[in-house]
This record gives C-alpha cells, structure tokens and sequence, in this order.
C-alpha cells in the first residue's frame, strides 16, 4: 500500500481579493503563481478543512425511515503563522504574514492548499489543490508568554465559496 510521510508536502498561499481567483473549480495557474507564498510560516496547528454541512430532516409520508438531506456547505479555518520580524528592531519584513496578508479584520482572500507535491514545486497545469474564500478576523499576535517562536494567529471567516481537491488549468 503507497504511503507518504506528512513532511513539506504541504503548500499554502495566499491570494488576496474575491477577484484573485476567477475560477475557483479550475484554479488558473497563472493566478496561482502571483499568490503569497506563506507556507514557511504556517505552524502545524493550522486547520482549514470542510466541516459538516447543515442538513434538514425531510421524510415522506411513506418513508419508514428519517431522511437527512444536506443542505448549506460549511468550512472553517484558523491560520497559526510564524512571525518574520527583522532582528534587533521588530520590524516586520516584506515576508511578515501582518505583511502579506494584513494586520486587520475584514481583509478578503482566496486561501489555497496542496497536498502531495514538496512545498517549494511550482503550481503547474493538473495538480489537485483546496481553495477556501476567507475575510480575516482581527490577528492575535503572540508574545512575552516564552512558549516559542513569535507567532500570529488569524482567525478566518467562511465567505461563502469553497472547493476541494479541484484541478489546476492554464
């Protein structure tokens, strides 16, 4: 049975606006390839996935059995990242995710994920990835707590489009 281990197999990006992504069921690898790189900053307590959809109960009057029809699709996420502050003056760099992504609510964006491939390969036509619309919620910033690197997290609000494992295009 094939196996792979779940090390820098992991990639996610950051693409900012509603608009950043046209097609969100065949993401364009054009669009892709101006996304934020953000992978070196997410801590493995990051989670973005599908949750459970709402659902309705809706049986016939002759059905012997409940019917449970699913309804709205729900997701979730919460981004936990590493901090990139310039040594000696804590002044985030150009790579800082307050940076990148935004140190306020209500910043909207496409949060794009691939499993499988090395973190560092290129997007290319084909490959499976996970697009997740968010708006950030106000970023929590860590510190004075001596409990590990710097870190931020942002906490991300479902904005209504998702899709998983779709196949890039060109």
């Amino acid at each position: 049975m094939p196996r792979m281990i779940d090390l820098g197999v992991t990639r996610y990006d950051w693409i900012p606006l509603a608009a950043g992504l046209t097609t969100p069921l065949a993401p364009k690898v054009t669009e892709l390839t101006l996304a934020k790189a953000i992978s070196p900053y997410v801590v493995t307590t990051t989670s973005v996935n599908p949750t459970a959809s709402d659902t309705v109960s809706e049986k016939g009057i002759t059905d012997t059995s409940n019917a449970v029809v699913p309804t709205v699709g729900n997701y979730e996420g919460s981004l936990t990242l590493f901090r990139d502050l310039t040594a000696g003056t804590g002044v985030p760099s150009a790579n800082d995710v307050m940076t990148t992504i935004g140190n306020a609510a209500g910043i909207v964006g496409w949060l794009v994920r691939r499993v499988g491939l090395p973190a560092s390969t290129a997007y290319a036509v084909g490959q499976k990835v996970s697009v997740f619309l968010f708006m950030t919620d106000t970023p929590i910033p860590s510190g004075g707590a001596g409990d590990g690197y710097l870190k931020v997290v942002i906490p991300l609000l479902q904005q209504g489009s998702y899709a998983v494992e779709v196949t890039t295009v060109a």
